[in-house]
């Protein structure tokens, strides 16, 4: 039963582990870089009139949505954009799995634990780092 416990508080350090990665696809070439905060997210209307400099894709695992925001936001303050045009909401799906693994420190140090887990994977969200005319 011990080994057990160790797996569950494996699994829970997984769970408490959240990350974001943007990748970019360039459409136009970058200009200089902007504070993050002065990006402008535009979620359901664009604005009237704007260049599109890139796309990004935001691809994310177990972290919140305002942690995706500011690496989207942030990616394109790096590009010189200072507008963000959501194109979709994330898409999530499962993934399961199981484990094998060795103990490397602590009293228990080289037993065997085998686990299995089950969690949501929220994979990406997509967003096109644009420049607008201010009206």
């Amino acid at each position: 039963m011990p080994s057990r416990a160790l797996v569950a508080i494996a699994l829970l350090s997984l769970t408490a582990t959240a990350c974001v990665r943007v990748s970019t696809t360039r459409i136009a070439p970058a200009t200089t870089a902007i504070p993050a905060d002065s990006v402008r997210v535009f979620a359901i209307q664009s604005p009237g009139e704007y260049e599109e400099l890139a796309v990004l894709r935001a691809h994310r695992f177990l972290a919140r949505n305002s942690q995706v925001m500011r690496a989207l936001r942030g990616r394109a303050a790096r590009l010189g954009a200072n507008g963000l045009l959501l194109l979709n909401t994330r898409g999530s799906g499962g993934v399961r799995g199981t484990g094998t693994g060795v103990v490397v420190g602590g009293p228990r140090a080289g037993e065997v634990v085998v686990g299995s887990v089950e969690t949501n994977v929220d994979e990406f969200e997509r967003a096109v780092a644009i420049r607008y005319k201010s009206r």
